[in-house]
This record gives structure tokens, C-alpha cells and sequence, in this order.
């Protein structure tokens, strides 16, 4: 009973965290139909923005979570500037493969930078909240992990609303879904990319701050998330933000049971063998839809 207790735990709190990661990629794929190879990276410049304010200016983990949400956003604009903006409508360029490219190549310099410049060592971040919750004799979670959870849900719910209620989402929604009606209507889609591009480097960054005390912070601790994401995002169908949701909490859970029944040395190996297996059945994803290019 205490393994299917951790197993669902570990579901909630893995799975939450792959959600607030990935769905941001996925919301780019669905709106510049671009795979953002730099989400894993957004990961990581949350971690090292949050730990540059905590550790040099003693400000508080909070504080910290906040402006490595806003470095990260910022970021992430800026980067659609430099490496995408100009790609589009471009004659003779294959866009998506180009800009496939392009945010790797952004991806790759900013971890050399943020090596150069704080070293390739590990740094520790506190936690938010110090101290664990025993659930059973034998299971017991960190209230840092409680809270990563609950912040997780409520920035998926908040963008739920966000770009169900707000003029700025049914903008970045419209473009998604038929983007010369979109243009016809006098919605800039310039404008939505570039809010998209910032609203996904957003939540990675929050993710990056939020998983800083578990994989400390380096400039390699956004590897696995982006990994990870990459495969919740095949998983889910590229530019499925709802079959993101159901898909993060698949492997969460995958991973989750792995670990706990048999080792974690296998979860990676199973969660392969399960995408494929996936993609054999559903080429496009278990939420996936096939669409033409655009841009």
C-alpha cells in the first residue's frame, strides 16, 4: 500500500512539472508550428537567474522565484527576435527545419555563456518551504514538493484562463487554429508570437526554479527536463496543449511506477519503448492532429 501511495505521489508532483514544462513547447509548435529546442535551456536560466539574486543580493527564494520567471520571459521574446522572426515569409527557406535549427543554436549559446560565466559546478538553491509531510508511516513528501505541485496546477490553470478569457490568449489561439482567418480579423501575429515565445519561456523558468533545490543549479540542469518534455510533447501530439495535460501525467506516472516496483535505471529505456509503441498506433500523438505547414 505505501508503493501505490509513493507511486501516486510521485505521479502528482513529476507529472505537474512536466505539464507547466512542456505544454509551453507545445503552445509554440501550435501557434509558429516551431519545435523549440531552447525550452530545456529557459529551464536552466530560470534556476541561475533565481540563484544569482538569492545568493549575491540575499534575497528571499520568492523573491527569486519571481525574477527568474521574468529573466526567463524575457529571454524567451528575445530569442524570437534574434532566431525566428526573421525566418518568417522568407522565400525559399524551409522554416520550420531553419528555425528547428536556430533555436538549438540559441539553446547551445546560452549554455556556454552561462558556463563561462558561472562555472560548470553545481550550486545549491533553498527550498521555498523547509520540512517534509508524513502521509503514512514510511511515506512522507517534502513541503517543497507540495508546493511544487500546487504552483505547477495553478500556472496551467491561470493559462487555461488566460487563453480562453483575455483578448491577448483568444489572439494567440485564433493564429493557432487558421492563421489567415486570424490575419483577416486584424489580429497581429507577430504580436501573439512573441507573446507565445515569452509565455512558454515563462513557465519553463518557473519550472527551473522550482526543480533548482532538487537537480541544484548548473548549466546542464535543463538537459533532462527538455528531454523529458520532448518526450511527453511526441507522446501528447506536437501542438496538443490539452493532450499535453493527460500526456505528462502518463509518463509521470510510467516513470513514477518504474522506479518505485522495479528501478529507476529502466525508466528511461520503458518510457522509449512506450513511445514507440505510441507512434506505431498513433503517428501523431494520443491528442495529435496532422497539419500542413504555414509559415
Amino acid at each position: 500500500m505505501n508503493l501505490v501511495l509513493q507511486t501516486l505521489v510521485s505521479t502528482l508532483v513529476q507529472g505537474s512539472m512536466l505539464a507547466l514544462i512542456t505544454i509551453g513547447m507545445n503552445l509554440v509548435y501550435g501557434t509558429l508550428r516551431v519545435l523549440n529546442m531552447a525550452q530545456g535551456v529557459m529551464v536552466m536560466v530560470g534556476g541561475v537567474a533565481a540563484w544569482t539574486f538569492v545568493a549575491n543580493f540575499g534575497l528571499s527564494p520568492w523573491l527569486g522565484l519571481v525574477i527568474g520567471v521574468i529573466v526567463s520571459a524575457l529571454l524567451g521574446m528575445l530569442s524570437y527576435g534574434v532566431g525566428i522572426s526573421r525566418l518568417i515569409g522568407r522565400a525559399g527557406v524551409d522554416f520550420e527545419m531553419t528555425a528547428f535549427i536556430s533555436t538549438f543554436a540559441i539553446a547551445s549559446i546560452v549554455q556556454n555563456l552561462v558556463q563561462l560565466f558561472y562555472g560548470p559546478r553545481q550550486k545549491d538553491f533553498p527550498t521555498l518551504v523547509p520540512g517534509r509531510l508524513e502521509l503514512t508511516p514510511g511515506v512522507s513528501i517534502t513541503w517543497h514538493q507540495v508546493l511544487t505541485a500546487a504552483i505547477a496546477i495553478a500556472a496551467l490553470s491561470a493559462l487555461g484562463l488566460f487563453l480562453a478569457k483575455s483578448r491577448y490568449g483568444l489572439a494567440i489561439v485564433a493564429v493557432a487554429q487558421n492563421l489567415d482567418a486570424a490575419r483577416l480579423m486584424g489580429i497581429p501575429a507577430r504580436r501573439a508570437y512573441v507573446l507565445t515565445m515569452g509565455l512558454a519561456a515563462g513557465l519553463a523558468g518557473l519550472a527551473g526554479v522550482l526543480l533548482a533545490p532538487v537537480y541544484f543549479v548548473s548549466p546542464n540542469m535543463g538537459d533532462l527536463p527538455m528531454l523529458q518534455a520532448l518526450i511527453v510533447a511526441i507522446f501528447a501530439g506536437l501542438g496538443s496543449t490539452k493532450g499535453t495535460i493527460i500526456a505528462a501525467y502518463i509518463i509521470g506516472f510510467v516513470q513514477a511506477a518504474v522506479s518505485i516496483f522495479w528501478t529507476s535505471t529502466y525508466a528511461m529505456p520503458v518510457l522509449y519503448a512506450l513511445i514507440v509503441v505510441v507512434l506505431i498506433a498513433r503517428p501523431f500523438g494520443i491528442a495529435g492532429k496532422p497539419q500542413e505547414a504555414r509559415l
